[in-house]
């Protein structure tokens, strides 16, 4: 418990539990498990209580949020770091719009081609991973993301998301104009968020860096990648519709 509150920045070499360690494999286990809980529970609700069930997780995830700004507000921390303009904090907006607003498509693929890939990529490639496995940080970097996959699986396996090709290109267009507001904002303030400017030392992001050696360069290779991105989980998904969920 020594170290449960410590912040990743302020985190002393040697504690934290890695990538691709037992600790990490512990905590995508448990994320996999809830996702498939969460999932096989929505299946079998009703229509009001599967409305119930996505508001609770879209308060859930609002809430948790909170709680982590609040925490950091009253550490050593700087709080303008760690605002939630985020590509997942945008994700839970997104699903408190859905869960309200449930009847609209372009939302829908939004969160299955793009939120879901970078929430996976979170849980994969975490930031967190500096701090002990049992940190409320790293908790709060699980919980969250596992709530944003478990949340998008869940629609997607019951067949209420339907996949549109031009759904895609609206999603990709929406990319390229909140990275172009996130990355004015990160200039003007001299800020990361989004990792437009820099990688925080995520390991796939190290890879763009690496080919695009940094800079501009590297802000359009991560945005390239979004897209990219975009339409492999697009067509993936496509193809997992057409073969078992029809």
């Amino acid at each position: 418990m020594k170290h449960f509150w410590t912040h990743k920045d302020n985190a002393p070499d040697g504690i934290g539990y890695g990538q691709f360690t037992p600790g990490h494999f512990v905590w995508l286990l448990l994320t996999v498990l809830f996702t498939a809980g969460i999932v096989f529970l929505y299946g079998r609700l009703s229509l009001p209580d599967k409305i119930l069930l996505r508001r609770a997780l879209g308060a859930i995830l609002i809430i948790i949020d909170i709680i982590k700004m609040f925490i950091i507000g009253f550490s050593d921390v700087k709080l303008s770091e760690y605002l939630p303009l985020e590509l997942c904090s945008f994700a839970a907006y997104f699903i408190v719009i859905d869960s309200i607003w449930f009847d609209n498509s372009f939302i829908k693929i939004m969160l299955l081609t793009l939120f879901l890939p970078a929430a996976i990529m979170a849980v994969l490639f975490p930031t967190t991973s500096t701090p002990p496995s049992f940190n409320f940080y790293t908790i709060h970097q699980f919980l969250y993301h596992g709530l944003i996959i478990a949340y998008v699986m869940a629609l997607y396996v019951s067949g209420e998301i339907h996949l549109l090709y031009p759904d895609v290109w609206k999603a990709i267009l929406s990319v390229l104009l909140l990275a172009s507001v996130i990355y004015l904002i990160d200039r003007i303030f001299d800020k990361n968020f989004m990792f437009l400017r820099d990688t925080y030392g995520n390991p796939l992001l190290e890879v763009i860096w690496k080919y695009t050696k940094g800079g501009f360069a590297y802000t359009i290779g991560l945005v390239c990648f979004c897209i990219f991105m975009i339409h492999v989980f697009y067509f993936f998904f496509k193809l997992i519709g057409l073969l078992f969920l029809r």
